[in-house]
């Protein structure tokens, strides 16, 4: 379907990659991976034909499509909700109203017939007339609400709007759908949903992501070949495997070159001792030119140089107490919209908390909360005397002094040992050599955020929240976090939609939805289980087997519809439902019922409790 071949890329002197062969056919799924900075959204861009390689060619068939979701934020404006939603099903509903009425006015024309025999296939492409109802399938897998359909897409935020581009993208049933870090933009049941989306979309994809999860379950069982595709220090590789199996073949091919480097080291030593011994001695001076121009002509295997293996440990503030913060009956509004209400929680000494849920849920605003820098609406926060948080969100890189180093911002505040090994907790950040000199007005937003939870963690603390720290990180930056995070003896709360990142540490999962806490106590695979079996299990009061209060039956109906509300977020994935537009549209006015019940309840239950 599309082939590159030999394709290369170079600005000025430097080759950003070379030799990049590839064949795209149907059903072909690949995930592209590499640091920062070495090429992938390049290489997608001369895929789409904006940017044109330095060497090499394309093979493309005309007519072919191409969908691509770009990393960074695009700006859209002048439409609602559900008419830039539409814009395409409705500009192939006009081309092909357009071309009929031409026809209708010159019925002989051969040429206007093979115009409209061309819109009507491009229309049948997109799915035709059932294009409306997968839109609402597809809006409400990524959040969307009923309430949301009117509203001009200016009102939504920049990650709201890419969920529009993205949506746009997936009814456009493209022949080769590129997405550049789409989870970016998207919570973890956002990315559950898209995830199996995906593995019954029938075109050809290329993903850029660091996500483990999410490549390996794009890449398994598609009808067409699968791989991972890697862009590293100007060279492409390709991987027959997914992205876990990667991982392990990447460090295994590394391993051997290491081991032939070495091995040619020592061949190497060994001629040059030969010529050394034998350089006075006339009878072999041929010998000794030729071991001579053997090495000339030798080329040397490059290894990367291994980062040295830090080990430092990060200061804990000393606390006894085993309840650090405690959170009664916490409830927060903004304007008047309730974001969450009745919250009790506590945080214990020791825990290592995942606090995840929808993008708007409430998560980072429960963060400031519990770190005492913004206040309830209503409620009570406790905390031990000897509480000494370390925090970051993205509003703190913000208030980062443009005009300072890195090293003036780390060394700054740093005292006792911390103060003596300053370097090495640098190192471990990735900031080394002259990079710590670098002003923090030229740092990429990576660097910043690295060094922003790095501030967090060299000061004496035993609670660090972290809201988001992997957002637009590469990989090399998340495994750096992900460490850091591990070797924290203190109290965690981390809010990341990154699921193996979870994985890694945490202990407790806090899961905000529908203005509640639903607590699992146990690993992030414990709540995936908990969540297949359908059980949640509340913090707060236990069951009692009086009768039930009429605050205590409206949350038990919350709870009701808003389980039979996630179970047809569910459906909507299925692809039976493309076929039957009929049924996909009566399933979706009954999630909108649903949606309008459970926020009439919630009213009754704020009325009641006021």
């Amino acid at each position: 379907m599309v082939g590159l071949i030999d394709i290369g890329y170079s600005i000025g002197e430097r080759t950003l990659f070379s030799g990049v062969n590839l064949n795209i056919n149907p059903n072909d799924r690949f995930g592209l991976v590499g640091a920062n900075g070495t090429g992938k959204t390049t290489l997608l861009r001369i895929i789409l034909d904006e940017t044109s390689p330095t060497k090499g060619r394309i093979e493309k068939p005309s007519g072919i499509t191409i969908g691509y979701l770009p990393q960074e934020e695009i700006v859209l404006h002048g439409n609602t909700l559900i008419d830039e939603i539409l814009k395409d099903y409705n500009s192939h509903l006009s081309n092909l109203s357009r071309l009929g009425e031409l026809i209708s006015e010159n019925p002989h024309s051969k040429e206007l017939m093979k115009r409209y025999e061309t819109a009507e296939d491009d229309f049948q492409k997109i799915g035709g007339y059932s294009y409306e109802s997968e839109a609402y399938k597809v809006i409400a897998g990524l959040g969307f609400m009923q309430d949301d359909y009117k509203k001009s897409v200016e009102e939504f935020s920049s990650g709201w709007q890419m969920r529009i581009i993205l949506a746009r993208l997936l009814l456009n049933n493209p022949d080769i759908l590129m997405l550049d870090e789409p989870t970016n933009h998207l919570d973890i049941e956002s990315i559950q949903w898209l995830e199996n989306y995906l593995q019954n979309f029938k075109g050809s994809m290329i993903i850029v992501s660091h996500d483990r999860y999410f490549l390996d379950n794009i890449l398994r069982d598609a009808k067409g070949t699968t791989g991972i595709l890697e862009l590293d220090s100007g060279t492409f590789r390709k991987y027959r495997t997914n992205f876990t199996g990667y991982l392990h073949e990447s460090e295994m091919r590394k391993q051997r070159l290491i081991q032939l480097a070495k091995t040619q080291e020592k061949k190497i030593n060994e001629i040059k001792e030969f010529i050394a011994r034998n350089k006075a001695n006339k009878a072999r001076t041929s010998l000794v030119k030729s071991r001579e121009k053997y090495l000339e002509r030798l080329d040397r295997i490059e290894i990367e140089r291994e980062r040295k293996k830090i080990k430092v440990r990060f200061p804990v503030a000393e606390i006894h107490t085993q309840r650090l913060v405690e959170l009664k009956d916490i409830s927060k509004s903004y304007d008047g919209k309730m974001v969450f209400k009745d919250i009790d929680l506590s945080i214990q000494r020791g825990d290592k908390i995942a606090l995840i849920g929808k993008n708007g849920a409430g998560k980072s605003t429960l963060c400031r909360i519990i770190a005492g820098y913004e206040k309830p609406t209503e409620g009570i926060r406790k905390v031990s005397e000897r509480l000494r948080i370390g925090s970051f969100s993205h509003e703190i890189l913000l208030k980062l002094n443009p005009a300072n180093t890195i090293l003036d911002e780390v060394t700054k505040g740093a005292k006792g040992e911390v103060s003596r090994n300053i370097r090495n907790f640098m190192g471990l950040f990735l900031f080394s050599g002259d990079d710590v000199f670098k002003k923090i007005e030229v740092l990429s937003g990576g660097e910043k955020t690295r060094l922003i939870i790095l501030k967090a963690m060299i000061e004496p603390t035993n609670l660090l929240i972290l809201d988001e720290p992997t957002y637009h990180l590469d990989s090399d930056s998340v495994n750096t976090i992900k460490q850091a995070i591990k070797s924290y003896n203190g109290t965690i709360i981390l809010v990341t939609h990154n699921r193996d990142l979870i994985e890694s540490f945490a202990t407790k999962i806090l899961e905000l939805k529908d203005g509640h806490i639903n607590a699992y106590h146990g690993d992030f695979s414990y709540y995936l289980w908990k969540k297949r079996g359908g059980d949640l299990f509340k913090t707060g009061k236990k069951k009692s087997k009086r009768k039930k209060s009429r605050t205590e039956i409206l949350k038990d109906q919350i709870l009701q519809k808003g389980r039979r509300r996630d179970e047809l977020r569910n459906i909507f994935t299925r692809p039976s439902l493309a076929n039957n537009p009929k049924k996909a549209r009566k399933l979706f006015e009954e999630y909108q019922r649903l949606a309008e019940e459970i926020e009439k309840l919630e009213e009754s239950l704020e009325s009641q409790k006021s």
